[in-house]
């Protein structure tokens, strides 16, 4: 029996791993999100608020293993400042991607993914031997829903409403906040210079 504690993360995944269950005997416990059983899905600890919407830009901590292994394959679990990255371009795996739009703010989740909702037929040698499943541990720590942001800066200037550019600034206000507090004081910079750029199509 393995006892779970959310601060430590794969520390105490080990002895879950290592026990007698397979992937397999843990898969019946789990969601089917995908139909096709690709992608299976338990909730440790339940989120709150809306699901991670589509072309969002993600601030997550994971560990990735496969099958009988005491150490994760990939994890930035210990990584002070995670890197924010982009649903649909930061994110390669698609079972990752799939997963993360069901999750909530706040949510810890463990995932199962076939290998074709993971490194395929092939694998990623030496590390991932082909026709692999692999179970990530995900924690989804904050999302900022960039997609309407990001469409308000791909269009020509029009006269937009005024809630749709307060929405856009707030959302750029966010991204450069997160950027000052990674000391990624440029690209924050860049962040707030759209900010004053967007107020001044709504003049």
């Amino acid at each position: 029996k393995y006892v779970w504690t959310h601060n430590v993360g794969f520390l105490d995944l080990y002895s879950y791993v290592h026990s007698s269950k397979s992937y397999q005997w843990l898969g019946h416990r789990m969601q089917n999100i995908t139909g096709d059983k690709g992608v299976l899905k338990e909730v440790i600890r339940d989120g709150s608020g809306e699901t991670v919407p589509p072309d969002s830009s993600v601030l997550v901590k994971f560990s990735g293993y496969l099958e009988h292994m005491d150490r994760p394959f990939d994890t930035n679990w210990f990584k002070k400042n995670p890197k924010l990255m982009k649903l649909g371009e930061d994110i390669t795996l698609r079972g990752l991607e799939i997963g993360l739009l069901t999750m909530r703010k706040g949510e810890l989740a463990r995932f199962l993914f076939k290998p074709n909702y993971a490194f395929g037929t092939l694998g990623c040698p030496p590390l991932i031997p082909p026709n692999s499943t692999v179970l990530f541990e995900v924690e989804l720590l904050d999302f900022l829903d960039s997609a309407e942001s990001d469409r308000f800066f791909d269009l020509p200037p029009v006269n937009c409403c005024f809630s749709k550019i307060i929405k856009v600034a707030e959302t750029e206000r966010e991204f450069g906040n997160y950027l000052f507090r990674q000391t990624r004081f440029m690209d924050a910079k860049e962040r707030y210079k759209r900010v004053s750029n967007i107020h001044g199509i709504g003049e």
